[in-house]
């Protein structure tokens, strides 16, 4: 039975999904705005109204995707842009948007000190609303919402962003638009940091990033360069290792990555459109109680703004011009759903 034969009976499209707008309670998330969602596919999610609205939460029929670091979710106001500051709120969670002026390491450029990963994350959505819509017979929700991420004096860029989600699928696709809203030129970088954890990411865990080539990000990670691909036991003592990967695109120039467990049958897979996002980071933490593997696509390196200019994937955005990012997550069910999305 179709949905176009389930109106006969049931007549109302807002039943096919569970929406509540929740306001959290305690400790320093006190004050944050979740939009929780859940389809009919099993599939549920939270969205972050407050956190440039990222995805802390993920889970399909109880299982959960993503990694919540030892911060927890943090309000706004915790933010600290200095350095390495970043990380006293990075709740990492299932997605944390970095950006946009800047996207990985912390540096100074041209006497500016900039912090690690960006402002976006911590910015509070402005017109953050949702609908539920249906085209061709087919309804979904649509969550929208945007981010200023602006200073006087300096660069002003703003972030638009719709996630979609049918109400049968075991998906949902994000597209952003960042715009230069000032009247210079203006540098750009984002990243998306996408991170898995337990129970989907596992020592039995199979990662899947199909790649032209792999290049270390530091002399540690050189060590671990053989077995980028694997998962391993919890270690204490394990120091994270980072890997630049040039993906290898499919006949839409998409590229994908996935990590699935075959003793839960269960996996993720992103889909990207590399017109945009041309850069891809592997993050390898496989520490006791921070055990998370990132999938991180990016449209830069994130090795400091001065590198990034220096190597050419720096991007910039002219006076009203803006740049338009995709990406969709699935739910894999199955060792078959796995296999089929290799190319």
């Amino acid at each position: 039975m179709n949905y176009n034969d389930e109106k006969k009976y049931v007549g109302n499209r807002d039943q096919l999904f569970q929406i509540k707008k929740v306001k959290l309670q305690e400790g320093k998330a006190r004050g944050v705005t979740m939009l929780e969602v859940a389809n009919r596919s099993g599939m549920q999610f939270d969205v972050n109204a407050d956190r440039g609205m990222d995805i802390p939460f993920l889970s399909f029929n109880g299982e959960n995707f993503g990694y919540i670091s030892p911060c927890g979710v943090a309000a706004p106001e915790y933010f600290d842009d200095q350095k390495l500051g970043f990380l006293k709120s990075f709740t990492a969670g299932f997605l944390t948007t970095c950006g946009l002026k800047i996207a990985g390491a912390p540096c100074e450029y041209e006497g500016k000190a900039y912090g690690l990963h960006g402002n976006v994350s911590h910015i509070p959505a402005k017109e953050f609303r949702y609908e539920l819509v249906e085209t061709d017979g087919s309804p979904y929700i649509e969550i929208q919402g945007s981010m200023q991420d602006a200073e006087i004096f300096q660069d002003k860029l703003t972030l638009k962003r719709n996630i979609r989600c049918g109400y049968r699928e075991k998906e949902f696709t994000i597209t952003d638009r960042v715009t230069n809203e000032g009247y210079k030129k203006a540098r750009h970088m984002i990243l998306y940091h996408c991170n898995i954890g337990y129970p989907i990411l596992s020592p039995a865990s199979e990662v899947y990033i199909p790649s032209a080539k792999v290049t270390p990000r530091t002399e540690h990670a050189k060590i671990g360069l053989k077995e980028w691909y694997k998962t391993q036991q919890a270690d204490p003592d394990y120091e994270e290792m980072c890997y630049y990967h040039k993906l290898i695109p499919d006949g839409n120039n998409h590229g994908h990555a996935a990590v699935y467990n075959p003793e839960l049958n269960l996996g993720i897979e992103m889909e990207i459109d590399l017109a945009a996002l041309d850069h891809f980071v592997q993050w390898k933490m496989m520490g006791a109680g921070e055990y998370v593997m990132g999938l991180e696509p990016a449209n830069a390196t994130i090795d400091g703004i001065e590198d990034a200019i220096k190597n050419g994937s720096m991007k910039y955005l002219e006076p009203g011009e803006s740049a338009e990012y995709r990406i969709t997550f699935r739910i894999l069910e199955g060792r078959e759903a796995f296999e089929n999305i290799k190319i």
